[in-house]
């Protein structure tokens, strides 16, 4: 098959497979430049607002990703946590992917920022997240986001709302606000926007599962065909 573009920023619609742009375990790599160690990256987690530029970087990078290093195949997850049809997804699909990919070592999951401009706090969450992965707390605090979507809609100001998610999640609120300001996450970010606009990537959510693209709130059932199919292409020899 050939990629369609979605004509709108978020979309149910699209749910076809289509041959991968850009390799997921590529696109990991270029996220991944500086995380180092994984053991001594967790020792040294956000919990000062003294940590370095690097460190911050790492921690918040490594946060992200579940499951085995020796997983056959990556689930790259593209999303916006004011995206409605993201959240769709979250609710009604991730804890499936998890519970039968990702906890049996078959798959490892990461998640990229693709904050859209049409949503007025998309990019503060985004960065919000980052600064949670750097506590190694990012898919709960992506959890709570997403259970508070409709109300930061409402909201002028969703810095207090997302300080408090975090004191919820017991982290360190002091660092968590000093990463909220800092550049090096604004950068990370940045640099996920970069990467799903050198895959053509413009729709959320989105997802690399192996060599295939999809994209839109994508049925279970329908995301299991793509892992099944990456699977069985990831045991073929090479």
């Amino acid at each position: 098959m050939s990629f369609q573009p979605l004509t709108s920023p978020h979309s149910r619609r699209a749910t076809q497979l289509v041959p991968l742009l850009l390799l997921a375990t590529a696109l990991i790599a270029a996220a991944a430049c500086t995380r180092g160690d994984a053991a001594s990256t967790a020792r040294v987690a956000a919990r000062t607002d003294t940590l370095s530029d690097s460190a911050l970087m790492s921690s918040a990078d490594l946060g992200r990703y579940e499951g085995s290093e020796k997983a056959p195949i990556w689930i790259v997850m593209i999303s916006d946590f004011q995206c409605p049809y993201c959240k769709e997804w979250h609710d009604s699909t991730l804890s499936a992917v998890r519970r039968e990919y990702v906890a049996t070592g078959k798959a490892r999951l990461a998640y990229l920022n693709l904050p859209l401009q049409g949503h007025k706090h998309a990019m503060v969450m985004a960065k919000a997240s980052m600064c949670a992965s750097s506590q190694q707390k990012f898919w709960q605090y992506a959890d709570a986001m997403f259970q508070k979507q409709k109300t930061v809609g409402n909201l002028l100001d969703v810095g207090p709302l997302l300080l408090s998610l975090a004191d919820s999640l017991k982290l360190d609120t002091a660092a968590f606000s000093h990463c909220t300001r800092s550049s090096v996450v604004t950068s990370l970010v940045q640099s996920d926007l970069r990467q799903a606009d050198q895959a053509k990537i413009s729709a959320t959510p989105s997802f690399f599962v192996g060599p295939f693209i999809l994209q839109g709130a994508v049925p279970l059932t329908t995301f299991r065909m793509a892992v099944d199919s990456a699977l069985v292409l990831a045991a073929k020899p090479r």
